[in-house]
């Protein structure tokens, strides 16, 4: 359990205690396995918002609640190294000048332009949930934190150091595989086939896109690791809607 409350420390926003024993780097490079069930409970403190203030309140209002109840749950952690990756790979540089970019902590015009479409999107599948589709509100955080899993472990890391090299180093295939069945497995039960679609989906998306920015620049960061959550969110929504009734 003391893994979990790293990952959830780690992860969230939630007033949580402080740990009694300072935590390893081992400890919180190796609480990466537990990251799926970080998303599943940030999903079941969605759903439960959804049930309850659907009757209350019109689509539009409900899913900007819901996009403001996760920025608030995650401290808008991904979205940072989400919006440091676009302006560094929308910068059309050169790889080195690419990573300089991203390591860069100001915000520059291609992360303003890409973070708006990315939340403009999100809002509006938000926005479009019934209550049949509620359950993809629990499969769309627990997905992300799996999926991005695959490029930490099976691509390289792009820099000679940095948080998520700890990540890439303490990955590890049978962990992978274990959760990945259960994760795909727990989509199914909540949404049927919906569910599956957006696993395999979200697992091809990522590697191509894994695969053409290691290309380019030579491997992935933590920043790209961060991208790659945010924009496993959304395309898991995307790619259920048209399978849900």
């Amino acid at each position: 359990m003391r893994g979990f409350f790293i990952a959830l420390t780690f992860l969230t926003r939630l007033p949580l205690p402080s740990p009694k024993v300072e935590v390893t780097s081992e400890e919180f490079t190796g609480s990466y396995r537990y990251y799926p069930l970080v998303g599943l409970l940030i999903g079941f403190i969605l759903w439960l918002l959804a049930k309850g203030l659907f009757p209350f309140f019109p689509p539009l209002v409900l899913g900007a609640l819901l996009l403001a109840a996760e920025l608030m749950l995650t401290g808008g952690l991904h979205l940072d190294g989400f919006m440091d990756s676009m302006d560094g790979l929308l910068s059309a540089r050169s790889p080195e000048r690419i990573l300089e970019i991203m390591k860069d902590s100001r915000v520059g015009a291609h992360a303003s332009m890409a973070l708006f479409g990315l939340l403009l999107l999100k809002f509006s599948l938000l926005a479009s949930l019934t209550p049949s589709k509620f359950p993809l509100l629990l499969i769309m955080p627990m997905l992300s934190r799996w999926v991005f899993q695959i490029g930490v472990i099976a691509f390289p890391y792009a820099r000679s150091q940095g948080l998520g090299k700890g990540f890439h180093e303490a990955a590890q295939w049978i962990t992978l595989l274990i959760s990945g069945a259960l994760v795909c497995g727990i989509s199914y039960l909540l949404s049927g086939l919906a569910g599956i679609i957006s696993f395999f989906v979200c697992v091809v998306a990522v590697i191509l896109w894994a695969h053409k920015i290691t290309s380019l620049i030579g491997g992935l960061t933590g920043d790209l690791y961060g991208a790659i959550i945010e924009l496993s969110e959304v395309l898991c929504l995307f790619t259920a809607f048209p399978f849900l009734h």
